[in-house]
């Protein structure tokens, strides 16, 4: 049997990476938010925001929020599936090699873990590991399977889990946050078991989160299994026709957030999660279909390049925002949480956006692989790789 090997530069499609780094900008500047918001008492981030910090709040939560995490979902499914067609043209069986490969992903999201709560890495290598009883379906069944993982299972969980007692009340989250802004690194990790432990075990979030993680993973397959993004100068009127179609839906989504924010609607959030979660899909869509529209009219545009590079090390730059966060915000760094108002995080967070493009061209230029990227592919392939070029 052939042995496998890492898929090569040649064959990366361009334009995916442009929407991974596109994807990544939005996840960056999410988690920079969440790392604030979420790891302190409400009392306390309102002691420190005005006006701007409020409005950041709510544009977070209208444009970015949940939409560029799941379009980050999408596309680790379309390049998991990108693997596993690798390897199927290459006759080789790619369920011991992918389950390696996501066990190793599943080890570095645990050490994010201990780092951050909010780590997604650990959901992906599960439901990655899952897309294998997938590989064989074709387009319509994977688009189906899909859009049940997506739309109709997750709020069957949550309704499930509904009466649950909820884990931020204010004295948990005090607690956390006195730990991550004063405590050294066993307090660290040892507040976040505490916080992931209830927030999703109990609440039955893991459960809900894979299931709707490999929904996504297999919205991105779909795409790949029709080629979505080859030929896409045929594909124009494919990509403007999409735009129109998901705004509306998009808008819709937005007016129901609105009255919801408003309390103009009182139902329980699991009854209108289904819509909910249309608008985020139709939104990240939106998002899909517009860059890619204009990746086709204005292709040359540095803009893109500087895309490209962002997502050609996914991996180094989403755990990167890691390292900034902590380094701003906890008391193993310079211990800010809680003194930082929301504006200045978000400056924060365009200045770092601006140094991971910086860093991704120009270590690009002297390396195939980013540093995390490397690591990773070397334990799932069991082989050194060279990573000058």
């Amino acid at each position: 049997m052939p042995n496998a090997v890492p898929i090569q530069q040649s064959e990366r499609i361009v334009v995916v990476d442009i929407i991974r780094g596109f994807a990544l900008t939005g996840v960056l500047f999410a988690n920079f938010n969440s790392y604030l918001t979420q790891d302190m008492p409400g009392t306390v981030f309102k002691s420190i925001s005005g006006y701007s910090d409020h409005f950041l709040e709510k544009f977070n939560t209208i444009f970015i929020e949940w939409k560029f995490m799941t379009l980050f979902s999408i596309l680790f499914g379309y390049g998991f599936g990108l693997i596993l067609n690798n390897l199927k043209k290459k006759n080789i069986s790619p369920n011991i090699f992918f389950l390696r490969r996501m066990f190793w992903l599943f080890v570095i999201g645990l050490i994010h873990n201990a780092f951050w709560w909010g780590d997604v890495l650990h959901f992906y290598a599960i439901s990655g590991a899952l897309l294998l009883f997938f590989q064989k379906m074709k387009p319509a069944t994977l688009l189906i399977s899909s859009l049940l993982l997506m739309f109709v299972i997750p709020p069957i969980i949550s309704y499930f889990f509904r009466d649950t007692p909820g884990f931020f009340t204010d004295e948990n989250i005090n607690r956390i946050y006195l730990a991550f802004r004063n405590g050294n690194l066993f307090e660290v990790f040892s507040a976040n078991a505490k916080m992931y432990y209830p927030a999703f075990i109990v609440t039955g979030g893991d459960l809900h989160d894979i299931t709707e993680t490999l929904g996504r993973f297999l919205f991105g397959y779909f795409f790949l299994s029709i080629n979505l993004f080859d030929a896409l100068e045929k594909k124009k009127t494919l990509f403007r026709n999409a735009i129109l179609i998901t705004v509306p839906i998009a808008i819709a989504y937005y007016i129901v957030r609105w009255l919801s924010y408003n309390k103009v609607i009182t139902t329980h959030p699991t009854y209108w999660e289904p819509l909910m979660k249309l608008g985020i899909i139709s939104t990240t869509c939106f998002y899909v279909s517009t860059l890619t529209f204009l990746y086709i009219k204005f292709g040359k545009l540095k803009f893109f390049s500087m895309l490209q590079a962002l997502g050609k090390m996914t991996l180094t730059n989403y755990l990167l925002v890691s390292v900034a966060c902590i380094t701003i915000l906890y008391g193993i760094g310079f211990g800010q949480l809680g003194i930082l108002p929301l504006h200045i995080m978000w400056l924060f967070a365009f200045i770092w956006w601006i140094i991971e493009i910086i860093f991704s061209t120009w270590w690009l230029k002297k390396f195939r692989y980013g540093p995390a990227e490397w690591i990773w592919r070397q334990l799932s392939y069991r082989k050194r790789f060279p990573i000058r070029k």
